[in-house]
């Protein structure tokens, strides 16, 4: 019969001495499939002597097919012999050749290998022939597989209609009695997809919503969440730390029932080490933390990833609050109903997120290759890495292995190269500037030269490149392009276009596919110096950084010649003073700039600014490197470094911080601002702040067990356990320092926890949170802010 399929997960099996593997996935008509293909899996082995060697190959036990093959490795041509076997016998192949012969792809998992032989690329659309699987066919395999459909594989063709693909997915959150995994019950478990909203929960109330569904006890609602799933049939389900609390937690109290729990006909599996991957066979799991911490993370402003902060920013919404001190047997029939509302609403925001960020896993799984649920855990050097392997072909590359534990060891200890340049500000409020970028200034490097391991030269050749890292210290790369600068160009390429569609034509898929290409972009500097990668080169990741710092202080130089005056400047970037010239001269200068520039290097303007203000050191003594505030001609504040204040700032120390900065770039001087500030240290001397303006949120980061400074939170965490209240890695502890009748006792007793009685202390909150947040933004101006805190007249500060 004939379909059209979209592959969604992977898995193989062997049987009578054979692989196969399994491609889960939907059909147009929106049936559940599984396609059966059997696959010979492979690796390569490179010899001086190919001839001789394939003739002893061909003796060994397990080899179905050896044969040489004309390939290339490091850019280079090669004799290689390629060994076609079962997966699992490739570790018993390889022990019977010769010690001195190097194998190759050894390495590389069969689903890669699947995915870039047979071209059944994920979350593409394929017209697919095939025949239907008997039902005792595998060895009665058909039976466990729960889908509309079983084909055996016989034709693979991309369909020319790419429709859009909306997956059904199922979002899931549970609440239990104790934060450690396992060690107490489930208490409930909520469920949300396409028209399904419940709360699964032993506990009975004689008037729960309607969404909630009672059971006999913990055993019972796991059964029954099992039972959902066979219902809903989701192509996705999805959580919040699923992979580290929700799934963990879920097998643990099965295995305590008794319960050989399946989900999708499926054990909950997990990968070794850490993190924990669980993953359920033929459904597809994605705990959006792993997504959001590799792709998100770097542009939100949360304090922390935690779900509450993330959906709040991402999509409007909150957790609802609760009292989680209240235990079990001391609930009331009214804190059951607010938890079931809870837990719900936990799975409700989980389930808007995955829709939020949907577009986003759908355009990188397809620009990588590899499944979603790899994709959706892979680091971006991991990232990096499968989009080169998954193109290797086309360039007839034979991939290089990935290092062992020792080589990483070496590469840890390998002496540090020279970072970016950054031109250290002279701290104070300038007029009328412009900002320069480079785009993807790293990347174009790589590009533009030709930086890579495969074409690194070991010695000087003609025409090579030349490359000085430090005094008496050269390398050498050639100019014939190689396969890693190529891949990246095209995504250079492909990034510009989408950008520049995006600007006459904002698109959510275009906006996001620009990001994707933007990230793998950025991310290949990095790999170059990734001491786990398979294609490491310090060299290349050097010779980038040298040849940046060239470019930057060169352009540096041009635009002061020109009659600018260059302000500032870090890694890819420059801020300057227009000086009396107008837009349409600087616009015609970097016009100027960029026609000098080589391959594909380009400086693009950021934004013209009213006013930036620079400030200096906590010391005072120097301009302060990554910290600085802008406001544009259009009144859009830019501000850098001062959001990434330390997480034990209360609320107000940030709201004043931010007021004053906006209040001197929008009126151009410091006056409102040292007035506002006055004003606030008065409310705190007559302690006119209410208390929650001043909790302090620290993020515990480990187990308790393992701090060994009696820091405050950790001290309020110690507390919060020792009164029974849940304590977890991740959460935010929450307190606010209180005034002591002893004259010199330490911050970290003075901490209490945020409903305890106590007034706060007065000179802790303005010499440790408000002076702090301040100081430096008026040592700009000559104020001194310490004797604005205690009370000492200046004249300059009355002087408005």
């Amino acid at each position: 019969m004939e379909i059209k399929f979209i592959p969604l997960d992977y898995d193989y099996f062997t049987l009578n001495n054979k692989t196969y593997i399994k491609i889960f996935g939907k059909t147009l008509d929106n049936k559940s499939c599984c396609i059966i293909d059997e696959f010979l899996s492979f690796f390569y082995v490179l010899s001086k002597n190919p001839k001789k060697l394939l003739e002893k190959i061909k003796k060994i036990k397990y080899v179905k097919k050896a044969e040489i093959l004309n390939k290339n490795f490091m850019e280079k041509p090669v004799k290689a012999i390629k060994i076609s076997c079962e997966h699992n016998k490739i570790k018993d192949i390889s022990h019977e050749l010769p010690d001195e012969i190097k194998t190759k792809e050894r390495d590389i998992s069969i689903i890669t290998k699947y995915i870039v032989t047979k071209k059944l690329k994920p979350l593409t659309w394929y017209d697919i022939q095939g025949e239907v699987a008997d039902i005792d066919e595998f060895g009665g395999l058909i039976k466990t597989l729960n889908t509309d459909l079983e084909l055996k594989l016989d034709k693979i063709s991309e369909s020319s209609n790419q429709s859009s693909f909306k997956p059904k997915v199922l979002a899931f959150d549970i609440e239990t009695e104790e934060f450690e995994i396992g060690k107490g019950e489930i208490l409930m478990i909520s469920l949300v997809s396409d028209n399904v909203k419940k709360v699964l929960t032993w506990k009975k109330c004689s008037s729960s919503p309607s969404y909630v569904e009672c059971f006999k006890d913990e055993a019972e609602i796991l059964e029954a969440f099992s039972e959902n799933i066979e219902k809903i049939k989701p192509d996705i389900i999805t959580g919040y730390f699923s992979d580290g609390f929700d799934f963990p937690y879920i097998r643990a109290r099965a295995e305590e029932n008794n319960i050989d729990l399946k989900l999708n006909n499926s054990r909950i599996l997990f990968s070794r080490g850490r993190p924990l991957n669980a993953r359920i066979k033929g459904l597809v799991h994605i705990d959006l933390l792993k997504f959001i911490e590799t792709v998100y993370s770097q542009y939100l402003k949360s304090e922390t990833l935690s779900l509450n902060e993330v959906a709040s920013e991402l999509i409007g919404e909150k957790k609802l609050e609760i009292d989680h001190n209240i235990k079990s047997e001391k609930r009331k029939e009214k804190d059951w109903e607010k938890y079931f509302q809870y837990n719900l609403k936990d799975s409700e925001i989980t389930y808007k997120l995955f829709q939020k960020l949907w577009p986003d896993m759908l355009v990188f799984t397809k620009i990588i290759q590899e499944p979603l649920f790899q994709v959706t855990r892979s680091s971006l050097s991991k990232l990096v890495e499968s989009f080169i392997i998954h193109n290797l072909d086309r360039f007839n590359e034979i991939a290089e292995r990935r290092p062992i534990h020792e080589e990483i060891s070496k590469r840890r200890m390998r002496k540090k190269y020279e970072g970016a340049f950054v031109l250290q500000p002279i701290p104070a409020l300038y007029q009328n500037l412009a900002v320069f970028d480079f785009t993807s200034m790293y990347a174009s490097i790589i590009i533009s030269f030709n930086l890579s391991l495969s074409t690194l030269l070991k010695r000087k050749e003609k025409n090579s490149l030349e490359v000085e890292l430090e005094k008496n210290k050269k390398v050498y790369f050639s100019k014939k392009k190689g396969f890693m600068p190529k891949l990246l160009e095209e995504i250079i390429i492909l990034r510009k276009k989408y950008k520049q569609e995006l600007k006459t034509k904002p698109d959510p898929i275009k906006k996001v596919r620009s990001n994707a290409f933007k990230l793998l972009a950025n991310a290949a500097y990095g790999y170059n110096g990734f001491f786990g990668a398979r294609y490491y080169c310090p060299e290349a990741a050097a010779s980038t950084a040298a040849l940046a710092r060239d470019f930057i202080k060169k352009a540096i130089n041009k635009t002061n010649k020109q009659g600018y005056k260059v302000i500032y400047a870090d890694t890819d970037g420059f801020a300057f003073s227009l000086n009396k010239k107008t837009k349409q001269q600087t616009l015609d200068f970097l016009k100027k700039l960029n026609s000098k520039l080589p391959g594909i290097m380009e400086l693009e303007l950021e934004d013209f600014y009213k006013r930036g203000l620079w400030v200096t050191t906590r010391s005072g003594k120097f301009g302060a490197k990554k910290k600085y505030a802008l406001i544009s001609d259009s009144d859009k504040i830019k501000i850098r470094g001062f959001e990434t204040v330390r997480r034990d700032w209360c609320q107000l120390a940030r709201k004043v911080q931010n007021k004053v900065l906006e209040r001197i770039l929008k009126d151009g001087n410091e006056k409102s601002a040292l007035k506002y500030v006055k004003e606030v240290i008065k409310k705190i001397k007559k302690r006119e702040i209410e208390k929650k303006e001043l909790i302090i949120k620290t993020q515990l980061k480990k187990p308790l067990s393992e701090y060994k400074a009696n820091t405050p939170h950790i001290t309020i965490a110690r507390k919060m356990k020792t009164e029974g209240l849940p304590v977890n890695i991740g959460m935010l502890i929450q307190y606010f320092i209180s005034e002591s009748k002893q004259k010199k006792s330490l911050v970290r007793d003075k901490a209490k926890l945020p409903d305890e009685p106590g007034n706060y202390d007065i000179d802790y909150y303005l010499n440790n949170q408000l002076l702090p947040a301040i100081e430096n933004i008026f040592e700009v101006f000559n104020i001194n802010t310490k004797e604005l805190v205690d009370g000492v007249e200046q004249k300059k500060l009355f002087s408005f």
